[in-house]
């Protein structure tokens, strides 16, 4: 398969012999890395869970969680609350954002060396002041923002929409990135503007026939892009390791209006029997039943004595 030639390969020291030395170890998929420190309540780990199991489901790309960022930022503090944020800000704050991100990605551990990935995708809890949801303001980094979201724009849920968006950033990073088109054809790339009107390309997972042209030249999988367009990664529901049970284990319903989270309502009404819901409807209908009958017992008994 075709790769990208820019950049998407590395030369890591490999360890010396008496004789001679092992050959060089040649990274083959390009590293989509996602910062999930401006997520704030949105995080979860079944989310972090979900971003890493893509890994696992296609060959082109390694999506890693990048934990060591300047968290003291001010970026940071000013996108993962839900606020409104000016566009002007994000374009100067991402800027250094990124540029100490890669300088940590860059830094040696354990006496190796380490290299920043190939891009990034900032996961923030706040919206611009344009409504604009993703953003490209820095080199390697792209920006999500999520603060707009709704549970009535689900389904899909918002977990599924952040999923969709790695999946996209992941087959433009490997295969290039077809430009974004109106109006809407059902297809990933398609260009909208609003949050809420982006749930048909996640519900859909369509490659349409100028993005496919487009790509081709890259001669992506077409089996593994399929795979990981329109949810068919979460798997079967009847198999226990697909990763649909195991977002279920980690506290997550995948097709719950819940965000990344169900919320603790839905929690609660899920660890309840509905054998507890059928006992209580018996009981509520005896009791009602015994009301009415000492009511009418009463009269009954007034009667009697000529009230």
């Amino acid at each position: 398969m075709a790769r990208k030639s820019s950049d998407l390969t590395e030369a890591v020291p490999s360890v010396a012999s008496n004789t001679q030395m092992s050959p060089t170890f040649r990274r083959k998929r390009p590293r989509v890395g996602v910062i999930v420190a401006c997520l704030g309540e949105y995080d979860s780990k079944a989310l972090r869970y979900a971003i890493l199991r893509l890994n696992t489901a296609q060959s082109f790309v390694e999506y890693e969680i990048v934990y060591d960022v300047p968290e003291d930022h001010d970026f940071v503090a000013r996108t993962r609350y839900g606020e409104v944020v000016r566009t002007s800000y994000i374009k100067q704050a991402a800027s250094s954002f990124e540029e100490g991100v890669v300088r940590r990605q860059s830094q040696q551990f354990k006496n190796k060396p380490q290299t920043p990935c190939d891009r990034y995708l900032a996961l923030c809890n706040c919206q611009l002041d344009s409504g604009v949801y993703l953003f490209r303001p820095g080199n390697r980094m792209r920006t999500l923002m999520v603060g707009s979201w709704q549970t009535h724009f689900a389904p899909p849920s918002l977990l599924e929409f952040i999923i969709d968006i790695c999946v996209k950033q992941g087959i433009a990073e490997a295969f290039g990135a077809p430009p974004a088109h109106m109006p809407s054809r059902g297809c990933i790339f398609d260009y909208n503007e609003i949050l809420e009107n982006t749930r048909n390309g996640v519900l859909i997972g369509h490659v349409c026939e100028e993005c496919t042209a487009y790509m081709a030249r890259s001669n992506p999988n077409w089996d593994e892009i399929k795979m990981l367009t329109g949810g068919q990664w979460l798997g079967d529901p009847s198999d226990p390791f697909s990763p649909y049970c195991e977002l279920q284990r980690l506290g997550f319903k995948v097709f719950k209006a819940s965000g990344v989270r169900d919320s603790f309502f839905r929690r609660f009404m899920d660890t309840i029997s509905l054998q507890f819901f059928g006992k209580l409807a018996e009981h509520t209908a005896l009791g009602v039943a015994l009301s009415v009958g000492l009511v009418l017992g009463f009269k009954g008994l007034v009667k009697a004595f000529g009230g």
